[in-house]
């Protein structure tokens, strides 16, 4: 298996020329910490290359029918985190998906249930042993360059979700009207009825710990996925940072699955649902 090489740190963080000095992002805020001694003292950074242990570090792509698109998704994330794995978790397409990123040089596990929520789901369960998940969506919309941006603060140890919070680039239309809309919406509702703190609440760009994915119990099936692992890690007090990353056109021949009134629903049906569970267990 591919591996990476010297772990992130605040002043290193990889490349595809291996790696390079930066300064910590300074549009980055924290989104959700937890104050429990308790988490402080289980939050630990990951084994450095320095103990001979790199970073176990997997590129998790949710995929229904992104043919088009895939072997670029891919080629990016191999030139972003070389030594990275790069799974396509195929969700029944029908156009050849799979094929196309077999020959992008990816591995690609089948999920036979349909929904998004199907998929990352099966994307935990089976990289649940990986140190670091990158979870994006394999429609060109996010940047794979910021990929070892998001990726640092898991490794050092100082989150356990970093979410890639979007912003739209000017005049490239990623993002319609009424999406926008929605988002405010569901934002809305998440901070009155969960109380804490929420960003952008549907991005599909998240990099998570193995702690997290250890922690949580998932059992959304489609686009409200995002919405639950918000939820999670505020009930579990697992501390979560955001930083902003481009969000951009979806590559051309590629069309969204999301239906804004549907889905819409099905998200907030979340969030209330969800609100019962505040007091304890597993999310």
């Amino acid at each position: 298996m591919r591996r990476v090489g010297d772990e992130p740190s605040p002043s290193r963080i990889p490349t595809a020329a291996g790696t390079r000095a930066t300064s910590p992002a300074p549009t980055s805020r924290r989104m959700a910490r937890t104050d429990s001694p308790e988490s402080e003292r289980d939050r630990t950074p990951m084994p450095s290359s320095a103990e001979n242990v790199p970073p176990r570090i997997a590129v998790a792509i949710p995929c229904y029918n992104e043919a088009p698109a895939v072997a670029a998704v891919i080629a990016g994330f191999l030139e972003a985190l070389p030594g990275a794995e790069i799974v396509v978790f195929d969700n029944n397409s029908t156009d050849g998906t799979a094929e196309e990123a077999i020959r992008a040089g990816a591995e690609v596990v089948p999920v036979p249930d349909q929904g998004k929520g199907h998929a990352v789901r099966a994307a935990f369960a089976r990289l649940a042993d990986r140190d670091v998940i990158l979870l994006v969506d394999g429609d060109g919309t996010y940047p794979a360059e910021a990929a070892p941006i998001l990726v640092a603060p898991i490794l050092e140890g100082r989150a356990d979700m970093v979410v890639g919070a979007r912003r739209p680039e000017r005049g490239a239309k990623a993002m319609s009207p009424l999406r926008g809309i929605g988002n405010l919406l569901i934002r809305g509702t998440f901070r009155v009825l969960i109380g804490r703190s929420a960003g952008d609440l549907l991005s599909g760009y998240r990099a998570f710990s193995r702690r997290f994915v250890e922690s949580v119990r998932l059992t959304s099936a489609g686009f409200e996925i995002e919405t639950e692992l918000a939820i999670a890690a505020a009930m579990l007090n697992l501390p979560t940072l955001e930083i902003p990353v481009p969000y951009r056109p979806r590559i051309a021949g590629t069309v969204s699955k999301l239906s804004p009134f549907r889905d819409g629903r099905r998200i907030i049906a979340t969030v209330i649902r969800r609100r019962t569970w505040r007091d304890g267990g597993k999310a």
